[in-house]
């Protein structure tokens, strides 16, 4: 319901007043069916209807709790003159995702405005300043996006064929269940201010934010504990920065317009407390559990610090005092880093990694953080214009400091026990280390491998594992052309003749140019985002495609 008082409060008064409810159910439920054992003569559509014929592998009959939100809410918005304005709103949420206790959250929120400009005492900025508005709002906003069902634990019946003797199990869901969640909250501040210069000739706005958010809903890993993960509230976040924009009419004539666009913004997440843990441990995932750890939250730092080793290069022959022809195995010298249990039986050519526990030998002590995904800085800016009847718009966006865990240039560069993993440039022949003579066999000389490889940089393939260090996280800072358009309107008279308004046909041209020095297929990247811990992988994400549309726009 929404009602205005003009009629009572006067001219120089306007308030509105807006009030309402609103109630979402939604219902999810999922049966699967696994079924071997069809006859060979089967097509796929006999299989569809005729499943009985078959022998049931597994069947997982998933009913999720119907989600369910009431919410009820108001709004007031004031202002004396247009000059001062006022705005107030309120918010109750109730989640049936939440124990009776705890269903109902409670969100205010209040902004304000000064229009500064039409003030007497800015009289003699009239003839340049046009509009100055300066505004400041408070607000609370809540989240209770998890699944349902998490208040009791619940259990999953199974079709087998592997447990003998039984066709059939029960088995708790891979969640732990905690009645003791409740609403995600994010108080958000902020202050800005909006000008018009020179009859709106120039226009821009500043804003400063400051938001944080406190008992976050997160997916935490709860190993040992027959579980793999428990949503909790666990501590609190702060994202504070500074946005700016400015819009330039450069030139406005009747046969020709020009005007420019811009935007940059400054961002800076913290962490300022995890509660009674010391850390959270992120789990990328992209190469089972082989990676394990890849990220590191901590108190005082940034969501989205990438956890690794550092790369040292790679075991020359000099490191090694000899190589033994019975036990077929290189020996180190002594004080030489051994990183045997990452890399698998060392050799010259295999991948170093640096010790920083000063102990002499590689384990999960030397991992420290190697990389920040958050951008320094993130924008865009366009050019557009206007000659007769042709116009051209150009916007381009760019990032600024971030860094890509490119988990792609560690599979592709890694044989292990995997196959065909030499994919890419930087493997290339000549590039990496060889250990092999011309006719194919595999060479243990120390000289004669120094000689092969003096012009080699980079270590050889093989090794017993993935591993992530700093090698694998690059710079995503990037510029791309996002958009390039070239349209042509037709002259009123043409289209009136052919019984239109308007006509205006156009060109336009997506992802066409890329500034970048990231090896990757693109930087513009983060594929893991299972949960909010790790963003900015590239793995296995299909690059931008470059795409060109051609259109026609008719007004009758």
């Amino acid at each position: 319901m929404n009602y205005n008082f003009s009629k009572v409060l006067g001219k120089n008064h306007n308030l509105n007043v807006l009030v309402g409810q609103e109630f979402i159910k939604t219902e999810l439920g999922i049966l699967t069916n696994v079924i071997h054992g069809f006859p060979k003569s089967f097509s796929f559509q006999e299989t569809r209807v005729l499943s009985t014929q078959g022998k049931a592998n597994s069947i997982d009959n998933n009913f999720s709790p119907d989600d369910k939100l009431l919410s009820f809410f108001g709004r007031a918005n004031y202002d004396y003159q247009g000059k001062y304005l006022l705005s107030a709103t309120f918010r109750a949420d109730g989640s049936s995702k939440f124990s009776p206790e705890n269903q109902w959250g409670y969100f205010p929120s209040v902004s304000g405005a000064w229009r500064v400009s039409q003030e007497d005492f800015m009289k003699g900025t009239k003839s340049w300043l046009t509009d100055l508005k300066l505004r400041a709002s408070y607000g609370t906003a809540g989240n209770n996006n998890i699944p349902p069902g998490q208040m009791n634990q619940t259990f999953q019946n199974s079709v087998t064929t592997w447990v003998n003797g039984f066709n059939n199990y029960w088995a708790a869901s891979k969640t732990m269940a905690n009645p003791d969640l409740k609403w995600e909250t994010t108080v958000t501040k902020n202050i800005g201010l909006d000008f018009s210069l020179f009859n709106s000739q120039v226009t821009g706005t500043v804003d400063a934010y400051l938001n944080r958010t406190k008992d976050l809903l997160l997916q935490f890993p709860v190993a040992g504990t027959g579980y793999d993960f428990q949503y909790r509230n666990i501590g609190e976040t702060q994202n504070k920065g500074l946005e700016f924009s400015l819009n330039w009419n450069a030139i406005k004539k009747t046969n020709f317009d020009l005007s420019f666009s811009a935007n940059i913004n400054f961002n800076r997440n913290k962490v300022v407390s995890l509660g009674s843990i010391k850390n959270i441990n992120g789990q990328s995932g992209w190469a089972s559990t082989e990676i394990g750890v890849d990220y590191l939250v901590e108190e005082g730092s940034s969501v989205g610090r990438i956890y690794g080793y550092r790369n040292a290069g790679r075991y020359e022959v000099s490191d090694f005092s000899g190589y033994n022809a019975t036990t077929g195995t290189w020996t180190l010298k002594p004080g030489v880093v051994d990183a045997t249990s990452f890399i698998g039986a060392l050799r010259p050519g295999s991948m170093k990694i640096e010790d920083l526990s000063g102990d002499g030998k590689i384990d999960l002590s030397d991992r420290t953080v190697i990389g920040n995904a958050n951008p320094l800085n993130t924008g865009g800016f366009s050019v557009n214009s206007r000659i007769y009847g042709f116009d051209i718009g150009a916007y381009f966006n760019w990032s600024y400091g971030n860094d890509i865990y490119n988990a792609n240039k560690i599979e592709y560069t890694s044989t292990s026990k995997y196959s065909s993993r030499n994919m890419i440039s930087t493997m290339a022949s000549g590039s990496r280390w060889n250990n092999l003579r011309a006719d194919g066999t595999i060479s243990n000389d120390p000289a004669e491998l120094t000689a092969m490889n003096a012009n080699t940089t980079l270590w050889s393939p093989y090794m017993k594992t993935f591993v992530l260090s700093d090698w694998a996280v690059e710079d995503g800072s990037f510029l791309r052309l996002s958009t390039l358009t070239l349209g042509y309107t037709l002259p009123l008279k043409i289209s009136e003749k052919l019984k239109m308004k308007k006509l205006r046909v156009y060109a336009s041209a997506y992802n066409l140019w890329l500034l970048t020095n990231y090896t990757g297929f693109d930087p513009e990247v983060s594929t893991r985002r299972r949960t909010n811990l790790t963003p900015g992988v590239d793995y296995s994400a299909y690059p931008k495609s470059k795409s060109f549309v051609f259109g026609l726009n008719v007004n009758f």
